[in-house]
């Protein structure tokens, strides 16, 4: 586990509270504020990316409020907090604060304080009431961020290509590239299975327009039959994927070499999640030639989609001794000059009311994006269990359609799998 440990005075005072919340009780927080009890609450990241910003700020904080103190712990990656949340779970050990993918807010939910609905917290987020597990709220999403095809404005005017606003323009628009430029249309880091994810793991949602597509399937013996989600999606990925759009061989480089040549202009797009500009930025040093549209996954009169994800939900653990603090914590980092400065610093939306991210380049795309915002939801519980009975994984199914195998055979598999695996479960 890489750990770090920060010392960070949390602003427990009343004045910053209700200056960003106004619903909340001055007496009731001030009482709190005037405590000289020392606390030290201790908060899980969820992104080694947010250690940075927390960091950089705890200065102002120790000076003012020494009386409580944060230690951060952050991460190398999603699967290593997993496993220690876990170990710590089965001890009832949790950290204070957990930022909890919301894939698995139900692997803790027992060990998670609810959040009252009328709270000005969740009643100012505007994600937090959109993911409920058994119709309660537990967690607060701290980011949004979307999925999307970053392409090369010089490469566009060079072709005198338009932003793509339909699937067909899209498949035009790839082979345009490829049949009068030497730019490879889409970089795609198929060696490493994952990057086929824009198309193969979140174009079943789009196309078949279910933002609850997983758990939806859970109640179906043939979920990837044609005319569903998934089928119609697949037959359109495999479109594409036979028009050799992605390289001499997508399967044989991984993202990074993928990236390395979209950044170099020597592909004119690349599928990624809004987590890559980022990276981007630091590599090239300016965004002057970088441009983002969402993957047009409709056709002629349709409202295209948004892939959107509200991520890294604020949770606290109900058996924690320092629940106020754990809360005034929070209400601290949602308030306006804390929160806009976390989302200059790490490029994400916004998930409270009022508050949006001012750069440049999500001011352009706001201006000319003219998808509606889609919301990405895990699966429930049965979901969880079907996969892990039939080894259901979309992007290992990506990869074999780029290796040109059939996506109707793979469904066929998939969906004699599926009913067997729901009856021996005993799924209604």
């Amino acid at each position: 586990m890489k750990k770090f440990k920060k010392t960070i005075g949390v602003a427990l005072s009343a004045m910053m509270v209700v200056s960003a919340y106004a619903g909340c009780s001055k007496d009731v927080v001030s009482q709190k504020a005037d405590s000289d009890k020392k606390v030290v609450l201790t908060y899980a990241l969820a992104d080694p990316q947010d250690y940075a910003y927390w960091d950089e700020k705890s200065a102002e904080f120790t000076k003012e409020h020494p009386n409580i103190t944060v230690d951060i712990e952050c991460f190398g990656g999603t699967d290593e907090m997993m496993k220690n949340l876990k170990i710590r779970q089965s001890a009832n050990q949790l950290p204070d604060v957990i930022q909890l993918k919301p894939d698995f807010i139900n692997d803790f939910k027992s060990f998670l304080l609810e959040w009252d609905a009328n709270d000005p917290l969740v009643k100012n987020n505007t994600f937090a009431s959109k993911f409920t597990q058994d119709d309660k709220i537990y967690g607060l999403p701290l980011r949004s961020f979307s999925e999307f095809v970053y392409y090369k404005k010089s490469v566009f005017k060079e072709l005198g290509l338009t932003i793509p606003e339909t699937w067909e323009d899209f498949i035009a628009t790839t082979k345009t590239i490829k049949e009068k430029s030497e730019y490879i249309p889409i970089a795609m880091g198929g060696k490493d299975v994952w990057p086929v994810y824009p198309f193969n793991e979140f174009m079943p949602h789009l196309v078949g327009n279910d933002e609850k597509i997983l758990t939806n399937i859970t109640k179906q013996d043939d979920p990837f039959k044609a005319g569903s989600g998934f089928y119609e999606a697949y037959k359109i990925i495999d479109e594409l994927y036979r028009e050799n759009v992605m390289g001499t061989d997508p399967l044989g480089m991984g993202c990074d070499q993928c990236q390395q040549l979209f950044e170099a202009n020597k592909a004119a797009m690349i599928l990624l999640g809004q987590w890559y500009l980022p990276n981007y930025l630091e590599r090239v040093g300016n965004a002057d030639d970088l441009g983002f549209f969402a993957l047009p996954v409709v056709h002629k009169g349709e409202t295209n989609r948004l892939m959107t994800m509200a991520d890294n939900f604020l949770t606290i653990n109900k058996n924690s001794e320092n629940i106020d603090a754990a809360k005034l914590f929070i209400e601290w980092s949602f308030s306006k000059d804390v929160y806009s400065g976390y989302l200059t610093a790490t490029l994400n939306n916004s998930t409270v009311a009022g508050i949006d991210n001012d750069n440049p380049l999500f001011k352009e795309f706001r201006e000319n994006n003219k998808a509606d915002l889609f919301l990405y939801y895990p699966g429930d519980e049965n979901y969880s269990k079907l996969v892990n009975q039939t080894k259901f994984d979309t992007k290992n199914i990506g990869q074999r359609m780029l290796a040109g195998e059939s996506f109707e055979d793979i469904l066929n598999e998939m969906n004699t799998a599926w009913k067997a695996s729901r009856a021996e479960l005993g799924i209604k």
